[in-house]
């Protein structure tokens, strides 16, 4: 068997003390980091058991209050063609002498479609200006 080798006399004794101390506090560094994490991993899933178990009554209760809420309102009792009668009768609001806006509008523009059919066609006959020649400077001799 092989002898231990450890430097003779105090300062020897006092180094393996201190390696011995070292590793000791690496084994109980290590033992308490496994505690911990043991530890945490029983509060992690009972903490997470905790939440699920709120979050299904938050759910529960938000869908009782919503089938109350459904029956309390009542769905629209009027059809496609009461809606578009009343967006009609919407277009008819501000309406001038019981015509409707879009009417007031057509009348307009066809009295201004009117007028520039006149002026364009009194332009066709008198707008012919006769155009200057220029004269050409011809070419230079090189």
């Amino acid at each position: 068997m092989a002898k231990k080798k450890t430097p003779p006399g105090p300062a020897g004794d006092m180094a393996r003390k201190i390696w011995l101390a070292g590793i000791g506090a690496y084994g109980r560094a290590f033992s308490d980091a496994q505690e911990s994490i043991a530890k945490v991993s029983d509060d992690t899933s009972k903490y997470f058991e905790d939440l699920v178990e709120r979050g299904e009554e938050i759910e529960d209760a938000v869908e009782t209050r919503g089938r109350e809420i459904a029956q309390r309102v009542k769905a629209p009792n009027f059809s496609m063609d009461d809606r578009i009668k009343e967006m009609r009768e919407k277009l008819k609001l501000g309406a001038v002498g019981g015509e409707s806006r879009l009417d007031v509008i057509e009348a307009r523009l066809a009295t201004i479609e009117g007028k520039i059919d006149q002026l364009l066609s009194a332009d066709d006959g008198s707008s012919k200006r006769k155009t200057a020649k220029r004269k050409s400077a011809g070419k230079k001799p090189a």
